[in-house]
């Protein structure tokens, strides 16, 4: 499933998260099974990335509980973020709304 431009799922990540890493096999079953396609952004290294991130600020923090952080998503097409290590079903839910 392609998703249409400027409705992506995005995923903000960092290259050396330990959080982040062990969220990628969720996001590969996710992907392998659904085959929705997820950006991924990394945004420890990449200013251009997290200048992003941080203009989606609002959403992001305010799923996480206050912060910004990785990792983190954010929906494009519903404007909603969800944020550290999740479980498949919530991660798929997520993503098919």
């Amino acid at each position: 499933m392609v998703n249409e431009v400027g409705k992506r799922l995005i995923w903000f990540m960092g290259r050396e998260c330990p959080h982040c890493k062990q969220t990628r096999p969720v996001v590969d079953r996710l992907i392998s099974e659904t085959g929705v396609e997820i950006t991924e952004l990394e945004v420890w290294h990449n200013e251009e990335n997290a200048r992003f991130m941080r203009k989606l600020g609002d959403a992001i923090s305010k799923a996480c509980g206050g912060d910004l952080g990785v990792p983190s998503f954010f929906n494009e097409k519903t404007g909603k973020a969800i944020c550290g290590r999740i479980a498949y079903e919530n991660l798929k839910k997520w993503a098919l709304e």
